[in-house]
């Protein structure tokens, strides 16, 4: 591209200023950054068991490759919106959180749908490990409760 203009070696230290320039923060904030705004704005603010139902649901999520299709703010929006069903909580995604986020309610079926698909489908052997994180009293031992996932 530069028509060997520059050296390896230049290139590399470009980059390396580039990156220091920038603090080395290059990286996009994960669905667990979106689910902890989304929480804040939803109408189930300061539940807890909401909010780790969620990241217990996201991280199962994260075993599927499919699902990188969808961005990490979605991917929170998914597991939120599920989560805040199976614990038989009000409609959460609402006008307020689409006037919030910029996404709109119809535009997260899709996903949300894939996510529940998964989670439902997922082998339960690979899920071992969440399983113990998850049933630990700080988390409010969410994974011990029923994963019925309504549509």
């Amino acid at each position: 591209m530069s028509e060997n203009k520059f050296t390896r070696a230049q290139v590399l230290d470009m980059e390396l200023q580039i990156l220091q320039t920038l603090e080395f923060d290059v990286s996009m904030p994960s669905s667990y950054r979106f689910l902890q705004r989304y929480i804040k704005l939803s109408a189930c603010s300061g539940d807890q068991t909401v909010f780790y139902f969620a990241q217990y649901l996201q991280e199962i999520a994260l075993l599927d490759a499919s699902l990188l299709k969808y961005r990490p703010s979605e991917l929170a929006a998914a597991s939120l919106i599920l989560a805040a069903k199976n614990l038989s909580k009000p409609a959460i995604w609402n006008a307020e959180m689409e006037k919030n986020t910029g996404m709109c309610n119809a535009e997260l079926q899709a996903i949300t749908e894939d996510v529940r698909s998964f989670i439902i489908e997922v082998n339960p052997k690979f899920l071992t490990t969440l399983k113990y994180k998850f049933s630990k009293p700080e988390y409010n031992e969410v994974a011990t409760m029923s994963l019925t996932l309504k549509h």
